[in-house]
């Protein structure tokens, strides 16, 4: 036979494709995006492809459907076209397990802990079971992540209440953790969830057992409501830490490694009392532990074999696992994402690490969760010592109107404590996360949905700033810019100047669709693992106007130079002189010109003064410029400038000295010595600036020592007042005493004869060691 499944890279439709696929069935399916679980599928054979597509379905006897897929998914509506019988994933796994003595474990928390609690005491005591759950098992073959393939007639699988899908399994025994409110965007009600939970509780035969948890208040409405309405006839096994409870668990030891509790049991178990030991924390998980015993002792399996499974119990993936540490921060990945859940997780993490600093990374799940349980989710993250809470991942829903991750931010944030951040695009969380962190921190990544591929980059970034390994830098040059040569020269040297030992450069050329010689293409940046951290050596326009910097943030890498605003600021040439005014410093008079109409002429013959300038407003390198000595020649000036740029500044020509004066660092930016810049020609054009031989750069510049001194101030005055970080180059005219400030350079050119590598050499830097206190200072920004 041959099934498609559409969504297969689900945790329970993956699984239920490799039964298949293991049965010799022939396996197709479809998901959203590609994923590792994808990969995996391919080879054993499955034909899974991703995004969905009608067209290569192909010609399946059954369409097997995730709960998760909407019913307009074009598979599904080829599927319903051509009359193919459609199952839900829930009963295709009811009709695999129509052979088998299931035993169900359903509940709002503690699933798949508890299935894999279970199947763990079951293997260990020969039972040989089949396993479905709906989390990874970190255990070898016969496993297989969330399926294990036994050769015998009994099999634990989790039971989930979501679209009533538990309703399709037929269990010979069930377990219950607990039952709160979840789900409401399918049950509506608390009530209708109880009479879901009393419904499935009804499929246990007579000869079976219902087990549950009798600490929970939802459980204990609905063995109310079972007796009510004519349940199970064998009332139902009730274990927990209350004295109510058939089976009860008395905690003795709650160390950092483990936790330890003493099995109290009545009339219907022998009359020991063991002392049991989980690897795991909190109370939840004695919880978790008491019912897979529970369930043990009524299959007969000794107590002694109880007692070493659970001792040696792997835990399953994404429940409080280490993914980590790096610069004295643990980071810890975490599935918790309903209140409870969240308040249990971090009581177990406070009794695993005590005395440290708790960070929490939140990403709520689904809009109707974060609507229903909006008050919880904030007193339950209010333990947190620090919170980041992040944007809502959808999985099946559409947005609700006013319903908003920022809800739980404001919430936490009109408490006061915890401090907390909200940074809606997840891969910007570890750049606005790092400052913020301590050493001996724990940040725990916590949620559902995508959440967990930032605990990975949040170690990577940690790992990087740290130096603790070979860090990739993407060094970005070449663009789209006139200065696309310099710029290409630029990021040459740097690659060059990089120690190999130390970092792996790959060149990347954003103007570039696709990557060729050599080079990454923007489809190589979006779609490779992302670089620890690029060094932009890019100039002129999508370089240093912030245009690459927003590019960078929102993919969540790391970068060289000064960020957004200040890039665009120091680019726009006008608005610059406008800031550096408003701090007391002082610039050549200067119009912006968008024409070269008569009226504008006359507008510049009236405000400014020959000699005159003209240069394109947003651009470097010279490029677009020119001295205009009498008033005919301003035509063909602007003309020249518009050819480079909308608007051309036309600013009085200062006489005096030219100097540029580098600015190094983050915290506190210092300036390298002044550089006085003397081009044969007299003028410091294209030519003069670029071609070796033709200007003498003289370090530090022939100026008395007060000058230079007030050079260096005046620098990181301007520095600053654009927000500039990293490096920049601040360009200046002395005429006199007086520096008048023509223009900030974000990102300094780096070929052998530009300004800052000269300037950086006199005062001891060679290029490799600047080109190293660049990347450093980029990742201390991090």
């Amino acid at each position: 036979m041959a099934f498609h499944f559409v969504g297969i890279g689900g945790a329970g439709m993956s699984a239920l494709a490799r039964w298949l696929r293991h049965k010799g069935a022939r396996i197709s399916g479809s998901d959203l995006v590609e994923s590792p679980i994808l990969d995996a599928l391919r080879k054993i054979g499955v034909d899974a492809y991703a995004a969905h597509d009608a067209n290569r379905m192909g010609q399946p006897d059954w369409v097997v459907v995730s709960d998760a897929i909407h019913p307009d998914n074009p598979e599904v509506i080829e599927a319903l076209r051509r009359e193919i019988p459609i199952w839900r994933r829930s009963q295709l796994m009811g009709w695999l397990l129509r052979d088998y003595k299931v035993i169900a474990i359903a509940g709002t928390h503690g699933k798949s802990t508890t299935t894999a609690m279970t199947a763990t005491i079951l293997e260990a005591a020969g039972y040989d079971p089949t396993v479905l759950i709906g989390a990874d098992v970190p255990l070898p073959a016969p496993w297989q992540g969330n399926l294990r393939l036994g050769n015998s007639e009994w099999a634990v699988v989790e039971a989930c209440e979501a679209y009533e899908s538990f309703l399709d399994i037929r269990p010979y025994l069930a377990l219950i953790t607990n039952i709160e409110p979840d789900h409401l965007d399918y049950h509506g009600t608390f009530e209708r969830l109880l009479k879901s939970f009393a419904n499935f509780s009804k499929h246990v035969p007579r000869e079976g057992y219902l087990v549950a948890c009798g600490d929970s208040h939802g459980v204990r409405e609905m063995v109310k409501m079972l007796h009510g309405i004519g349940g199970h006839e064998r009332p139902p096994i009730l274990y927990g830490l209350g004295s109510h409870n058939d089976l009860r668990a008395e905690i003795t030891a709650r160390p950092p490694t483990y936790t330890e509790f003493r099995v109290h049991n009545s009339h219907w178990l022998s009359d020991a009392e063991p002392t049991l030991r989980i690897p795991v924390l909190g109370e939840h998980n004695v919880q978790n532990a008491l019912g897979a015993t529970c369930i043990a002792l009524l299959l007969g399996v000794p107590v002694a074999v109880i007692r070493d499974a659970l001792a040696h119990f792997r835990g399953v993936k994404r429940r409080q696992e280490i993914v980590g540490e790096a610069m004295s921060i643990t980071v810890v990945d975490d599935y918790a994402h309903h209140p409870t859940e969240i308040r249990a997780a971090l009581s177990a993490l406070r009794q695993r690490f005590p005395n440290r600093r708790l960070v929490v990374v939140y990403q709520p799940h689904l809009y109707s969760r974060t609507r229903d349980q909006l008050h919880g989710l904030i007193e339950s993250l209010a333990a947190a010592d620090f919170a980041v809470i992040t944007d809502i991942y959808p999985a099946r829903e559409q947005p609700i109107p006013g319903v908003s991750a920022a809800l739980i931010a404001d919430g936490l944030l009109e408490r006061d404590c915890p401090p907390t951040l909200y940074v809606p695009i997840k891969e910007q969380i570890p750049s606005r996360l790092i400052p913020h962190l301590q050493p001996n921190d724990v940040v725990v990544v916590m949620g559902a949905g995508d959440i967990e591929k930032i605990a990975p980059l949040l170690l990577r970034r940690l790992e990087a700033r740290g130096q603790a390994r070979r860090l990739t830098v993407a060094v970005l040059m070449g663009g789209d810019s006139p200065e696309r040569d310099v710029s290409l020269l630029s990021g040459l040297r740097v690659m060059q100047a990089l120690n190999p030992d130390k970092y792996h450069a790959v060149a990347v050329d954003p103007a570039l669709l696709t990557g060729k010689e050599g080079y990454w293409g923007l489809q190589e940046l979006l779609t490779q693992e992302r670089p620890d951290v690029a060094f932009i050596a890019l100039h002129g326009r999508h370089g240093e106007d912030g245009a690459v910097q927003g590019l960078l943030e929102l993919l969540g890498i790391p970068y060289t130079g000064s960020g957004v605003l200040p890039s665009a600021l120091a680019m726009n040439k006008y608005i610059a002189k406008m800031v550096f005014r408003e701090v007391g410093l002082t610039t050549p008079n200067a119009l912006l010109l968008s024409d070269a109409e008569d009226e504008s002429l006359e507008r510049v013959q009236r405000r400014l003064r020959l000699p005159v300038i003209v240069k394109p407003n947003q651009g470097g390198s010279t490029l677009g410029a020119m001295r205009v000595f009498a008033w005919d020649a301003l035509p063909r000036a602007l003309r020249k400038a518009f050819a480079y740029d909308a608007h051309a500044l036309v600013e009085e020509l200062i006489e005096g000295v030219e100097v540029s004066v580098p600015v190094l660092g983050v915290r506190e930016p210092y300036a390298l010595p002044p550089v006085e810049i003397a081009p044969k020609s007299g003028y410091y054009d294209f030519h003069a600036k670029y071609v070796p031989g033709e200007t003498e750069e003289i370090v530090p510049a022939r100026l008395p020592s007060e000058i230079l001194e007030l050079l260096q101030q005046t620098a990181v005055t301007a520095h600053l007042a654009l927000g500039c970080r990293g490096m920049s180059r601040v360009d200046m005219i002395v005429r006199e005493t007086t520096p008048y400030v023509l223009e900030v350079n974000t990102i300094p050119g780096l070929t052998p004869t530009s300004l800052l590598p000269r300037s950086a050499e006199a005062a001891g830097l060679s290029f490799g060691e600047l080109v190293e206190r660049i990347l450093s200072d980029a990742l201390e920004e991090v």
